[in-house]
């Protein structure tokens, strides 16, 4: 007697119970939510598509699933076991090399794509590009500039070279601590999502987060505010008069955020704006007129 593969629902709801049996903190709806994306990426679907073969025998069967879920029952991230992340409704390679795009740092790339589309034509610069899906977003959506990002991870970079060879990019990728190989010339715009989480904090982290992801692109020194101080410092000397500085931040510092900026650029606005949840996200250091 001939036997047929089970339905993409019933590898749904298998597989779904299969790694919550192995890894009940993950929860039910986290569960099912990774198992179908999972699907998605192992049959290369669209929800759409996946919705409409849901009573359809399945190509993708547990057997093909399983080396997966026992990974993500140990926390690993979705991402670096599919090697993709969406950002901005495009695919972004990543690697345990590169911290995992998130939803939130969206919204700075949108704050700052306003800025750049009515500002003067010059020069962008991102410290810390990771994956890159900041600076090429930005170059995709607006272009009009020159784009330069730099990294203090030669890994990194070498996954952001990739992402930019895969949307034909031009934005310039290099090697710098900061500002340390930065070229001497003004910028018009200035980003960073830099390292802000404490190392207090560790514990207190996923552990999806604090197992799989670089070290180096979460923490910093003095609360996590290190790396902003090192930016503010020299924030003058790259940044033109009308040009302005685009920074994400944890939810819980952005008075000290503030503050390190206002006092290394007493002649510019510091703001501090809110994410879509209601939680401080981005700080915003404006042109000198806007004083």
């Amino acid at each position: 007697m001939e036997t047929t593969n089970p339905t993409n629902q019933e590898v749904l709801v298998r597989a779904s119970c299969f790694l919550e049996e192995k890894q009940p903190k993950l929860g039910h709806e986290e569960c099912q939510h990774l198992v179908r994306e999972l699907m998605l990426f192992k049959n290369q679907w669209t929800l759409s598509q996946f919705l409409l073969n849901l009573r359809q025998e399945a190509s993708v069967t547990f057997e093909d699933l399983e080396p997966e879920l026992l990974r993500l029952s140990k926390f690993e991230p979705l991402q670096q076991i599919t090697g993709v992340a969406e950002f901005l409704g495009e695919e972004f390679m990543v690697t345990k090399d590169t911290l995992i795009p998130r939803p939130e740092t969206e919204e700075l790339v949108l704050k700052v794509q306003s800025f750049l589309e009515q500002c003067p034509v010059g020069n962008v610069l991102e410290i810390g590009v990771g994956t890159g899906c900041i600076i090429l977003s930005l170059e995709r959506l607006v272009g009009r500039h020159q784009y330069m990002g730099c990294d203090i991870s030669e890994e990194a970079l070498v996954v952001a070279k990739k992402n930019r060879e895969k949307f034909n990019l031009q934005t310039e990728l290099f090697y710098s601590d900061v500002y340390s190989n930065v070229p001497r010339e003004k910028f018009e715009c200035i980003i960073s999502n830099p390292p802000y989480i404490a190392f207090s904090e560790e514990a207190l982290m996923d552990e999806s987060v604090r197992l799989y992801e670089p070290t180096q692109a979460l923490f910093a020194e003095n609360e996590g505010l290190a790396i902003y101080e090192k930016i503010a410092n020299r924030l003058e000397e790259f940044l033109t008069d009308s040009g302005q500085a685009f920074f994400e931040i944890g939810f819980n510092q952005g008075a000290s955020v503030q503050r390190i900026f206002s006092s290394a650029c007493p002649n510019r606005k510091v703001t501090i704006h809110k994410d879509i949840a209601g939680m401080d996200r981005m700080i915003i250091v404006s042109g000198k007129e806007a004083q």
